[in-house]
């Protein structure tokens, strides 16, 4: 009686396990699962100027936002050159207004009487030779005292010459060149100016995004030089997930696409990311987990995933599973 019970159970068993073994097989079929690292952005923070690391104000592993101080130099030598430009700014910038405004009325009087004085004189010496000529052509003087007065009454003619230019000068104000030149002069100081005072604010060393603080590359008295990196920042909202694909898998795989991923540093979290990035040319694998070691034989295409939402817990170098579900 059991026996016959056994022997019409059996095919039913069997047909379970058959059902069973297809399922796990077309799972197999459908999923697989592909091992890549967590990468984000990293920005190596520099100084434009050199000098001596003054104080530092964060450490490694401090949230940092856009804009905060991380250090600052020191400003001995850079104050003294911010000082010496505003100096250069405001001579320039005076030696301009003079050549637009012209001379002060004290000059212009100063310089008219000068003219007056050097007319007049001329006027005296032009009838003092007048009248020394009519003697000559009476051969009442000499030669001699004739070219005397003629060189007196020349030289009056150009000293009232030289008092009316400069007097015309006075009046009229600088010429449209001096004016040019002036002005050239005055924005070159304030450009001079400018740009010490954009190195003067660079002393003080900020950090360009939000992020957390990776590594401090200086200590406190330390000397720098420009563009030697200080500190090194991590962009703590630009994780994403880089994988190794074979041109054979990579077949159905589009921009968008969404699948799960296991992180095991966060105690085998699941957590849904979406492709964003896929390689525009195949190349051979510099870098393949453990488990797909020796499949070098085809090229491969790096895909990019980013987490659909944000993981603040997410550290580069940590491992993702990734299930490609088909």
């Amino acid at each position: 009686m059991k026996f016959r019970k056994f022997l019409i159970a059996l095919p039913f068993t069997l047909a379970l396990i058959a059902v069973i073994v297809i399922v796990v097989q077309s799972n197999n079929d459908e999923e697989k699962i592909v091992t890549g690292l967590i990468e984000t952005t990293t920005v190596n923070v520099a100084s434009k100027i050199p000098g001596r690391v003054e104080e530092i104000f964060v450490k490694e592993g401090d949230k940092i936002s856009k804009g905060q101080i991380l250090a600052r130099l020191e400003s001995k030598e850079m104050n003294p050159k911010v000082e010496q430009a505003k100096g250069q700014l405001e001579a320039a910038k005076f030696k301009y207004q003079m050549a637009l405004n012209g001379a002060r009325p004290e000059e212009k009087e100063a310089t008219e009487k000068l003219y007056l004085q050097a007319k007049h004189q001329y006027e005296l010496a032009q009838k003092t030779y007048e009248r020394m000529m009519n003697l000559y052509r009476d051969s009442l003087i000499s030669a001699q005292e004739k070219d005397v007065y003629e060189f007196q009454y020349k030289a009056a003619f150009e000293q009232m010459n030289a008092a009316k230019s400069k007097y015309d000068m006075v009046v009229k104000g600088a010429r449209y060149e001096e004016i040019e030149m002036a002005k050239g002069l005055y924005y070159q100081a304030e450009n001079g100016y400018k740009e010490a005072l954009a190195y003067q604010q660079e002393l003080e060393i900020k950090s360009p995004i939000d992020g957390e603080l990776q590594k401090k590359l200086v200590n406190q008295g330390e000397i720098i030089s420009s563009g030697y990196p200080v500190f090194s920042l991590i962009d703590t909202k630009d994780f994403w997930v880089s994988i190794q694909l074979k041109e054979d898998e990579i077949n159905g795989i589009k921009i968008g696409d969404e699948f799960y991923g296991i992180i095991k540093a966060l105690g085998d979290k699941k957590v849904k990311f979406k492709v964003y990035y896929i390689s525009a040319m195949g190349d051979f694998a510099n870098w393949r987990p453990t488990n797909q070691k020796g499949e070098f034989d085809i090229k491969t295409f790096e895909v990019r995933l980013k987490p659909v939402q944000s993981i603040s817990e997410l550290r580069p170098g940590m491992t993702a599973n990734i299930i490609l579900s088909r």
